[in-house]
């Protein structure tokens, strides 16, 4: 038990003192993963609903966690593009479509790639700026 709490403890210390791109990383390898076990379990089954509702669950927090003020049109084009992820996962449950889930994971994979690259740039931008 000991270990347990050990390991959430470390778990949540490292994401509170990650940088804000290693976050938004891991939410989407989070939600990523959550279709996947979806995918697996079988999107009709009460477990398969489970992990589609958690993955639902990171992409409203993505979208609700958007900042108009730093980039309005890049924020309504990603929340448009979330709004199309929720969309699908709805779909997905409601409708027992795993193309609903496929969707989702697809455009979810883009912007995870995008954001990778962001972070893969961010420190050269600072680097010539010094």
């Amino acid at each position: 038990m000991k270990n347990h709490s050990a390991a959430n403890t470390y778990m949540a210390a490292s994401v509170e003192t990650a940088p804000p791109l290693k976050i938004v990383r891991m939410l989407y390898e989070g939600a990523l993963r959550f279709i996947s076990r979806a995918q697996d379990a079988g999107v009709d089954s009460p477990e398969g609903c489970a992990w589609v509702g958690r993955a639902d669950a990171i992409v409203k927090e993505l979208r609700i966690s958007l900042d108009p003020n730093r980039d309005a049109e890049i924020c309504e084009q990603l929340e448009g593009l979330y709004l199309f992820c929720e969309d699908e996962l709805a779909r997905a449950t409601d409708e027992a479509d795993v193309a609903g889930l496929e969707n989702a994971a697809e455009v979810l994979s883009i912007l995870k790639e995008a954001w990778l690259e962001a972070g893969a740039v961010a420190p050269k931008l600072g680097e010539s700026a010094a």
